[in-house]
């Protein structure tokens, strides 16, 4: 197995992020609705009130979370099943300045919606009818500490600066096991990018195909963000590279040739531009089948 040293040129970051997803069982409509539908068994159905629905102050909140966990997978790479990534230290200024500025709207969001919450809550006694419940509702002076933000930023471990109190064999096994252990998440955490990079590489493949009707050119559809994607994933499979992986790197420099210069609307008018593209496109996934 290949030995990797990143503990200088990458770190860990770990987010956190809690939120009161205003979700509650209503036992009574569960038992009625398993009543009226005769079902035998415990637990066939499960009715779960969402306590704010209609109003969007809180899904404002949610949906601000959903896309800063998307930033944080897109930019990093993934190290372990606890949720911890593998983030390139020439990212860090970049990524901490935008985790920096997330946190602060997720702030911003929450005051708003603590500052509304005694109001909804009178709102919504209409708005769920029969099945409001006002002891549903956490006090004002506690919603706040519902919700809340953290970023841990951490070093690599280094197998080799391990101590411990268990004989030097042992010291020399455990370091062998923990070294391996970094090479194989390393491995993986490359194996994403490359996914990421192929997987887009395919869509680009398929999208750009022009299907050929009673001898009339029939484009397929795409959305912009074919193209715009193969640019952000250019740039990721740079910075992401932590390794210098060469083949990576090789499949990179050939897509962002092969998009250099090319208008989304080239694309969707000009076949010759379309089909040049596709054929460089499935050249990179011919050479670079990861």
């Amino acid at each position: 197995m290949t030995r990797y040293n990143i503990d200088t040129c990458a770190l860990l970051v770990e987010l956190n992020v809690s939120q009161w997803t205003a979700r509650k069982l209503d036992r009574s409509t569960t038992d009625e609705l398993v009543s009226n539908k005769h079902a035998q068994a415990k637990g066939a159905a499960r009715v779960n009130k969402n306590l704010f629905a209609g109003r969007s102050e809180l899904e404002v909140v949610g949906q601000h979370v959903t896309e800063t966990r998307s930033y944080v997978y897109d930019n990093t790479l993934p190290w372990s099943d606890s949720g911890i990534r593998l983030l390139p230290s020439a990212k860090f200024m970049e990524f901490n300045s935008k985790l920096q500025q997330a946190e602060d709207k997720f702030h911003g969001l929450v005051t708003e919606f603590v500052t509304v919450y005694p109001s909804l809550i009178t709102a919504q006694a209409m708005a769920l009818g029969d099945m409001f419940n006002r002891n549903d509702y956490p006090q004002p002076n506690d919603i706040e500490h519902r919700f809340n933000f953290n970023v841990n930023y951490m070093p690599v471990p280094a197998s080799g600066d391990f101590r411990v109190d268990i004989g030097n064999d042992a010291q020399e096994e455990l370091r062998k096991k923990l070294s391996s252990l970094a090479d194989e998440r390393v491995e993986y955490a490359m194996k994403d990018i490359k996914t990421r990079l192929m997987e887009h590489l395919k869509r680009m493949s398929d999208r750009l195909s022009v299907d050929y009707v009673s001898g009339e050119a029939k484009p397929r559809k795409f959305h912009d963000s074919l193209l715009e994607g193969a640019h952000d994933l250019c740039d990721l499979a740079d910075s992401l590279n932590i390794v210098g992986d060469v083949q990576l790197s090789d499949a990179r420099k050939a897509l962002k040739k092969a998009i250099g210069g090319i208008d989304v609307k080239d694309l969707r008018k000009d076949v010759g531009a379309r089909t040049d593209v596709k054929t460089q496109v499935d050249d990179i996934l011919s050479k670079f089948n990861f």
